[in-house]
């Protein structure tokens, strides 16, 4: 095991070793010489161990994985479009609506939206500095927002006291 601050190094890096093992095994280069003992080895007092893992082997079960794998992937692939191949032979055919092409609509855009909103600050205007009743009854009426403010200040109606108006008559109908 190694200590938690080395960074693990990945399984793919032995590959290439057990390549090489493998194929100096199988040309006789990596063989010990026909008098050597196993008491002579220099490595023989760490008490390694004296048996190695089988190379060939080994490669052998890691092609046959591979190949598993790629035979797994095929048959699904062919599963797949026999299953979807006759699932798309029993649909109807499609009609022509459902083959047309869509064209969404323009969008509905203003052709110049600086004279709408010069309409829409004109409007705000007349209504900010003109006068007219807010209902059908007639009880409740708007006024200029400047003739507000003065009466809100506590300014006179009337700017000069004079005599007081004569109550009109209603005019007769």
């Amino acid at each position: 095991m190694s200590p938690p601050n080395v960074p693990r190094s990945s399984g793919l890096r032995l590959v290439p070793a057990i390549l090489a093992g493998l194929i100096l095994r199988r040309t006789g280069v990596g063989s010990r010489p026909a008098g050597a003992s196993e008491a002579a080895r220099p490595d023989a007092e760490w008490d390694y161990e004296r048996s190695d893992v089988a190379a060939g082997r080994t490669a052998w079960v890691m092609l046959g994985l591979a190949g598993t794998v790629l035979v797994t992937i095929a048959a699904v692939l062919a599963l797949d479009h026999l299953v979807l191949g006759h699932q798309r032979a029993a649909l109807p055919p499609l009609t022509a609506q459902q083959t047309r092409a869509v064209r969404p609509p323009p969008p509905n855009l203003q052709p110049d939206p600086y004279v709408d909103i010069d309409a829409k600050e004109a409007d705000e205007a007349a209504r900010l500095s003109g006068y007219a009743y807010l209902d059908a009854d007639r009880t409740r009426a708007r006024i200029p927002i400047d003739r507000a403010m003065a009466l809100t200040a506590g300014q006179p109606f009337d700017p000069e006291p004079g005599p007081a108006p004569e109550p009109r008559q209603a005019p007769a109908r």
